[in-house]
């Protein structure tokens, strides 16, 4: 997953959407919009239902589907 804040003045949109062609796995892109570079500290709530909506869940990795 590619999370880009619109505020980064480290790491462009393009440069983040660009990293779609290293990826071999599922991709996906968010844009925040006002966030910046640290969004972690700036946007907490939003990047948490962010990776666990995209990251399996602990059961739907398991091999046999039960944890």
């Amino acid at each position: 997953m590619g999370i880009w804040g619109s505020g980064d003045i480290a790491l462009t949109q393009t440069q983040m959407t660009d990293s779609a062609e290293n990826v071999t796995g599922p991709w996906r892109y968010e844009r925040i919009d006002g966030a910046g570079h640290w969004m972690q500290l700036e946007v907490p709530d939003t990047i948490n239902r962010l990776l666990v909506d995209f990251l399996p869940s602990e059961a739907a990795a398991s091999p046999t589907g039960s944890g």
